[in-house]
């Protein structure tokens, strides 16, 4: 028992046994310096669960030096069966420990290896995912040199091999304020039968045949023996872009009415490409646009009005007309037209000065002398001033109407024309009879241009050159 204790006692105080706490067999003493391996093992630390009872049993009776005792084996081994009463209390226990936390052991590693395997499967599905989306979905594009002609060309004929025609328009040269879009490029690759031939084709080689200080031409041969000219054009950043022919129609025209917003696709047009024509509306003369169908909206003070039609079906040009069927805004601009009329006859017949009529009835283009004839000269005609024969007096617009045959139409942002009727009375002096006053009436169509203002309306253009100084006897129904 004395040897046993002192055995035990090794147990606690050397270094830790690197042994797994498993059954070995009991080695005699005697061979213990030869079994014994030369670094010191490891002792699990199972052995702190032991009964705090008895531990007094395996205290050492006396020190025991490092240098000369090494740990024995058979402390930490399990006793034979036959020798029950040779083995101290804690011996029996020892292994049942190291058993049960072998056990949990092996379960939790189980544990962990469902884990580690779920967690293995999702960051393959995962890394998999990636790995088809960039292979099939996603190409990761190299930089391109867009101060190189040849960098252009590769790339460009790299998007047309590869079907994706819509990006390939981004080294296509397109003038500036042009309307030419993704889809139109697409629509022009499906109709020529050149570039359904390269599709699908590898880039056998790209060779140079000229090249200018602004213009260069490239030599591109694919794998299906076909060579494709490219010309190129450099911008003024000193990046080039591919030409390519009929892509679009140049300086194409469409005639909106004056002072108007026009749209296309949704796309502001910029006021600086377009013109003022003779009939007071807005010629724009677009630099580029796809020959396919365009949206096309134009937006006034009045209303707006959206159009789409095939612009190949005018090569030169198209003229938008807004029509205005807002009743109200007729019904207004009809009173407005006989308040002014007779208003102007008054201050006619009164000597109003010209500049004071220009302001109260005329419109901010409209110059004083255009007026005066328009104003003046006009119902001096009607009043019949000169004339030995009779003479007009007392005129007055009595009714106005619109004219049923012809439509209203806006022309520029706050401009109509209005067409209408008008039933004029008046009151002639027959001079040659001794002065004889007869009433006449007199009807008869005509038209005006007027500007929408904040207060009411004003003349834009006379367009009926008789308004204010033509009276027939006979009698014009409408």
């Amino acid at each position: 028992m004395e040897n046993e204790n002192k055995n035990d006692s090794q147990v606690v105080e050397p270094k830790p046994v690197v042994e797994e706490p498993t059954a070995v067999p009991i080695t005699p003493v005697s061979n213990v310096s030869q079994e014994v391996p030369t670094q010191p093992m490891e002792i699990k630390t199972e052995v702190s669960t032991v009964p705090e009872q008895v531990q007094p049993a395996v205290q050492p009776t006396q020190p025991v030096q490092a240098q000369s005792a090494a740990p024995t084996v058979q402390t930490t081994q399990p006793v034979q069966a036959a020798q029950p009463q040779a083995q101290p209390t804690v011996n029996k226990q020892e292994p049942q420990v190291q058993v049960i936390m072998q056990q949990n052991d092996n379960k939790q590693k189980k544990k962990m290896d469902k884990q580690t395997l779920f967690r293995i499967i999702a960051a393959s599905v995962i890394v998999l995912g990636i790995a088809v989306y960039f292979i099939f979905f996603h190409k990761v594009e190299k930089p391109t040199d867009e101060g190189d002609p040849k960098s252009v060309t590769t790339a460009y004929f790299q998007y047309l091999v590869d079907g994706r025609y819509r990006e390939a328009i981004k080294y296509v040269y397109l003038p500036e304020d042009s309307y030419v879009t993704e889809d139109d490029y697409f629509m022009f690759t499906q109709s020529n039968s050149n570039f359904k031939d390269i599709l699908g084709n590898g880039i056998k080689d790209i060779r140079k045949t000229s090249k200018t200080e602004t213009k260069a031409v490239y030599i591109v041969s694919l794998n299906n023996d076909r060579d494709y000219t490219v010309n190129l054009d450099m911008l003024s950043d000193g990046n080039w872009r591919v030409i390519v022919e009929d892509l679009y129609l140049e300086n194409w025209k469409v005639e909106v009415p004056g002072s108007s917003k026009l749209y296309i696709d949704g796309s502001l047009v910029p006021k600086s490409l377009s013109k003022a024509n003779d009939k007071g509306h807005d010629v724009y003369t677009i630099p580029a646009i796809g020959p396919y169908k365009k949206e096309f909206k134009v937006e006034t003070s009045f209303d707006e009005l959206t159009k789409k039609f095939e612009v190949a079906g005018s090569n030169s040009g198209e003229e938008i007309k807004l029509e205005l069927k807002k009743e109200d805004e007729i019904n207004s601009a009809l009173a407005y037209i006989k308040e002014m009329w007779n208003g102007m006859y008054k201050d006619y017949v009164d000597g109003t000065p010209n500049k004071d009529v220009l302001v109260k009835y005329f419109d901010t283009n409209f110059k004083e002398a255009d007026m005066k004839t328009a104003f003046k000269e006009n119902f001096d005609k009607l009043s019949g001033i000169g004339n030995k024969q009779y003479t007009y007096k007392d005129v007055e617009m009595e009714s106005v109407i619109v004219n049923p045959d012809k439509k209203q139409m806006i022309e520029g942002n706050n401009v109509i024309r209005i067409e209408f009727g008008y039933k004029l009375n008046t009151t002639v002096d027959y001079i040659y009879e001794g002065s004889k006053d007869v009433t006449k009436s007199m009807t008869r169509y005509s038209s005006i241009k007027l500007t929408k203002t904040n207060d009411g309306y004003r003349i834009n253009e006379i367009t009926d050159d008789k308004l204010f100084n033509y009276l027939k006897y006979t009698v014009q129904e409408y």
